[in-house]
C-alpha cells in the first residue's frame, strides 16, 4: 500500500519514478463521507453523466436509488463498488488498485475480473484474493525483507516457482557450507604443514581462507514461521446440529427470506453465498442468537457446543493487551495465555499490544486464538479471511483442516469455499437453494440450469402469426379476405380430424371416413395457400 501511495506522489521517497501516464488510484480519496454517493461520484468524475453513473452501479448490482443516500451510511459492499464504478467511469490507462475484492460478492468479483482481462490498460494490484490474482495476474511481484521477487506468472505459478527458488538457494546454501567444512580442515592442515618448515603452505592456506569468507555471505533461505494450533473438538452425539423451519428475517419492510427450512448434521461444512445484502451475515446472527425472527424457528442440538467469529470482531475492553484479554476472557493462566498467543503469531512484545490498536487480521486471529480454547463442534465464521494476509489465510486453512466437526460460514473467497465446503446454501431473491457438493460442482449446476433456461426460452412456441395482406385493388383486397377465411376454416376442420381420430382410434369404418375427408380438405387448403399467395404478389 505504501508503494501505490508513493507511485501516486504521496509521501516522501529516495531515488526517482519515472512516468509517462497519469495513474488512477483505488480507492479514490471521499474527503467528505457525509455527502450523498451521487455527489461523491461527482467530484471524482466530474465529467460523467447521470445514466453514466446509473449504469455503472447497476452492471455492479448498486440500486440507482443508492445516489440519493449517505456515502457513509452504504454497507461496505456498496462503497466499494461505487469506487470501482469511479474507476470504470475514469479513461486513464494505468489503474493502482489495493485490495479491489474487500467485500465485493461473487458477482461483483467476476465482473471486476471481465473488466481487467478486457481493459487496454495496465493494472497494478495488491490482493490477498487467491483466486482473483489466478485469473487476472500475469506477473507477481513479492516484496520480502524490503526487497522485490518477480515472477512471470499467476498466483499458482508463484506459489510454485516461489517453492523451486527456496529450495534452490537451500541447496546452493547447503552446499556451500559442506564446501566451506572442507576448505577449513584444508586451510587448518597447511598452516600446521606450513610451521613445520614450508611458509609457502601459509600463502595457500590464506588462499582458501578468502574463498571461505566469500562463500560465507550466502545467507541461509528463511521461510516464514508456520503458526501451530488446532481447534479444540468436542464429539458430537445426535441427530442434528442445527435445525430451523419457517424461518423469516427482514428489515425496514424489506423481505430477506422467508420460509427456509433447512438442517446441518454432523461433520457437514456449509458455505453460505450470495450478492451483498442478500441476508448472509442475517442468518448467521439468526443461528447464533443475535437477532430474533419474524417468524419460524432455529434449534441447535442439546450437546452442540458453538463458536462464532464475526465479520468484525470487537472486543469489550479495547484498552487491555492481547495477553491480558486471553487471561481475563478464557480464564486461563499467564504462561498459558503467552503459549497460546505464541503458537497465533504473538510472541514477544506484540503480546502486550493493546487489542484497539491491532489490525483487523490480528484481532481475527486473537479471536480464533479465543474460540480454539474450548472444545467445540459447530463453528460458524463470518468472512474469516477479510483482512487477513496470505500466510494467515493459509495458517487459518492449515488450523480448520484438522477440524472435523460441523462448520458453517459466510464467504466470497472462492479458494477458500473450494477447499471446504462440501454442502452449498446459495440465498438469491429470498430463496435459498440448497446444494449438496462442492462449489466447482455447483458453478456447473448453475451453468446448466441457466443452459436449459436459456434453451426453454429459445424453443417456446411462438405465436402463429396471420398471413398479413398487403394493400391492393377493393376486388383482389375482397377475394383476399375470402380465401383468409376459407384458409382458417379448413385449418380449424383438420385440427378438429385430429382430435376425432384419436377419439376414435379403435373405430376402423370412422378413421377411413376422417382419412377421406382430410384427403379431401388437404388439396383445397394447398390451392387456397397458392391463390392467396398471388393475390399478394398482385398487390
Amino acid at each position: 500500500t505504501t508503494l501505490l501511495s508513493l507511485l501516486m506522489g504521496e509521501g516522501e521517497y529516495s531515488g526517482r519514478i519515472v512516468s509517462s501516464v497519469d495513474f488512477d488510484y483505488f480507492p479514490p480519496r471521499v474527503a467528505d463521507w457525509t455527502k450523498s454517493l451521487a455527489e461523491v461520484l461527482r467530484g471524482i468524475c466530474p465529467s460523467a453523466e447521470d445514466w453514466e453513473l446509473e449504469r455503472e452501479l447497476s452492471l455492479l448490482g448498486v440500486h440507482p436509488e443508492a445516489l440519493d443516500r449517505a456515502f457513509d451510511t452504504l454497507s461496505n459492499g456498496e462503497q466499494t463498488k461505487a469506487m470501482l464504478a469511479a474507476l470504470f467511469l475514469d479513461e486513464g490507462h494505468f489503474h493502482l488498485v489495493d485490495e479491489p475484492t474487500n467485500h465485493l460478492d461473487l458477482r461483483a468479483t467476476e465482473w471486476l475480473e471481465d473488466y481487467i482481462l478486457h481493459f487496454r490498460g495496465t493494472v497494478l494490484a495488491i490482493s490477498h484474493d487467491r483466486y482473483f490474482l489466478d485469473v487476472v495476474a500475469q506477473r507477481c511481484v513479492e516484496i520480502t525483507e524490503g526487497r522485490a521477487e518477480l515472477y512471470s506468472g499467476n498466483y499458482s505459478f508463484y506459489t510454485v516457482e516461489r517453492q523451486r527458488r527456496f529450495e534452490e538457494k537451500l541447496r546452493k546454501y547447503e552446499k556451500d557450507q559442506a564446501k566451506i567444512a572442507q576448505l577449513e580442515a584444508a586451510a587448518a592442515k597447511l598452516h600446521l604443514w606450513a610451521f613445520m618448515g614450508n611458509d609457502k603452505l601459509h600463502k595457500r592456506a590464506f588462499s582458501m581462507e578468502k574463498r571461505i569468507e566469500k562463500l560465507s555471505q550466502t545467507e541461509k533461505p528463511k521461510t516464514e514461521r508456520k503458526l501451530h494450533a488446532a481447534f479444540k473438538e468436542r464429539e458430537f452425539r445426535g441427530d442434528e446440529v442445527l435445525a430451523m423451519d419457517g424461518l423469516a428475517k427482514g428489515f425496514d419492510g424489506r423481505e430477506l427470506f422467508s420460509g427456509l427450512s433447512l438442517e446441518v448434521a454432523g461433520g457437514e461444512r456449509v458455505a453460505v453465498i450470495g450478492e451483498n445484502g442478500s441476508g448472509k451475515t442475517t442468518l448467521v446472527k439468526l443461528i447464533v442468537g443475535e437477532e430474533e425472527p419474524d417468524s419460524g424457528w432455529v434449534r441447535r442440538g442439546p450437546a452442540v457446543k458453538l463458536a462464532y467469529l464475526p465479520q468484525h470482531v470487537k472486543f469489550a475492553e479495547p484498552e487491555r493487551s492481547a495477553l491480558d484479554t486471553l487471561i481475563y476472557d478464557c480464564r486461563c493462566s499467564p504462561q498459558e495465555a503467552r503459549d497460546s498467543l505464541g503458537a497465533f503469531g504473538f510472541s514477544g512484545e506484540d503480546a502486550l499490544k493493546a487489542v484497539g490498536t491491532l489490525s483487523g487480521g490480528e484481532q481475527s486471529r486473537l479471536r480464533l486464538c479465543m474460540l480454539m480454547r474450548g472444545d467445540l463442534n459447530l463453528l460458524i465464521l463470518d468472512e474469516p479471511t477479510n483482512h487477513l494476509d496470505l500466510a494467515s489465510r493459509e495458517w487459518m486453512e492449515d488450523a480448520l483442516s484438522d477440524y472435523s466437526e460441523a462448520l458453517l460460514f459466510v464467504s466470497h473467497d472462492r479458494y477458500f469455499i473450494e477447499k471446504f465446503a462440501t454442502r452449498i446454501w446459495s440465498i438469491e431473491n429470498g430463496e435459498v437453494t440448497d446444494f449438496r457438493g462442492t462449489f466447482a460442482e455447483f458453478r456447473e449446476y448453475r451453468a446448466r440450469q441457466e443452459a436449459i433456461a436459456q434453451a426453454a426460452k429459445a424453443a417456446a412456441p411462438k405465436p402463429e402469426k396471420k398471413p398479413q395482406r398487403k394493400k391492393g385493388t377493393p376486388e383482389r383486397e375482397k377475394e383476399a379476405r375470402r380465401c383468409e377465411r376459407e384458409i382458417e376454416k379448413i385449418e380449424s376442420r383438420l385440427k378438429e380430424i385430429e382430435r376425432e381420430e384419436g377419439e376414435h382410434a379403435s373405430d376402423y369404418q370412422r378413421l377411413m371416413e376422417l382419412e377421406d375427408e382430410k384427403a379431401r380438405l388437404d388439396p383445397e387448403l394447398d390451392a387456397l395457400y397458392t391463390r392467396w399467395e398471388e393475390l399478394q404478389d398482385e398487390a
